[in-house]
């Protein structure tokens, strides 16, 4: 008798299963509120997203990582960074100094690179003279960023106490978190993508409790655990809605409250944006995994040695 799996069946079971799920959410609406049905339709949306790039790491290329949520993070932070306005008095209290630190960093890096190449024939001490060449640097940067930080967070730190953003539209911050989180993990992947297995979980989870631990205790970048009020949204505020007189009318002619209406109207118009953004991801992932990258990422999955010995980089 054979043991394979019904074709029919298996093609019928993700129907079967998003059916399963609508007829859930459609529930929640009509006995409890379509302003939650619509939440959950939302966080399923946002969930959806984030599964794309773990499907491409773990099913097609096979690697197990298990530090997304720090990529994630980074992603939230770009909002700040790129959509709030930048507060002026925290500017001029530190950022000087922050801007000093940066520079300090760069020329950090520059002569560990160089001290690295130069010392090259001296084996036993060259991760020495490097080691001793990145503490120098660090301990200069913070010499200099410390009290830069500490002014910053000085300037009213009950509702600022950081140096906020460049003031750019919102939806400009999510290719630039996506393009922040795509520079990190390029540099995080150079670092572990030698280790294979329990090491590679390991050292992905590291990476990504040390990326939100430094994002929690930053106050002067993003006030850490104290949260930034009034983020801009790519969609209005309730509170805007509700003062807006063609909101109203077209609320009392649905016989809908004004504050309920409101509320379902940004979850909406939430959710329409995350179809669009999904749709557009979707399609760019096909793109990839039918391109040579993506016929490459299912080599290294399958027989990572063989691929390599076709001269495909692993690790890149």
């Amino acid at each position: 008798m054979s043991t394979r799996p019904n074709q029919t069946q298996s093609r019928l079971s993700p129907p079967v299963l998003f059916g399963i799920m609508a007829a859930m959410i459609i529930a929640v609406g009509v006995m409890q509120s379509w302003s939650v049905a619509f939440s959950l339709i939302n966080l399923c949306l946002i969930s959806a997203i984030m599964a794309l790039g773990v499907n491409i790491q773990w099913g097609y290329a096979g690697l197990f990582n298990v530090g997304v949520m720090g990529f994630a993070a980074l992603g939230g932070v770009s909002v700040i960074l790129v959509s709030m306005p930048p507060v002026a008095e925290a500017v001029q209290a530190g950022g000087g100094a922050i801007m000093a630190g940066a520079l300090i960093i760069l020329a950090t890096v520059i002569a560990a690179a160089f001290t690295w190449k130069a010392v090259k024939h001296n084996k036993r001490s060259r991760y020495w003279v490097m080691s001793l060449v990145i503490a120098i640097g660090y301990f200069v940067m913070r010499y200099v960023v410390d009290p830069g930080t500490d002014a910053i967070e000085a300037v009213n730190p009950a509702t600022t106490g950081y140096l906020g953003g460049f003031g750019l539209p919102v939806l400009v911050a999510w290719p630039v978190g996506a393009l922040i989180a795509a520079g990190a993990a390029w540099v995080i992947g150079k670092v572990s993508l030698g280790l294979r297995s329990d090491y590679l979980a390991i050292a992905t989870l590291g990476i990504s409790e040390i990326v939100i631990y430094v994002l929690k205790n930053e106050e002067w970048l993003t006030r850490g655990v104290k949260n930034v009020n009034g983020l801009p949204r790519p969609v209005p505020y309730e509170i805007d809605l509700q003062g807006a007189l063609w909101f109203q009318d077209w609320a009392n002619r649905l016989g809908i409250p004004v504050d309920d209406a409101s509320s379902l109207f940004v979850k909406i118009a939430f959710a329409l944006l995350f179809i669009a953004v999904l749709a557009v991801l979707i399609w760019l992932s096909e793109v990839a995994l039918k391109s040579p990258w993506g016929r490459m990422m299912r080599a290294i999955r399958d027989n990572e040695t063989a691929a390599a010995a076709m001269g495909k980089n692993v690790t890149w």
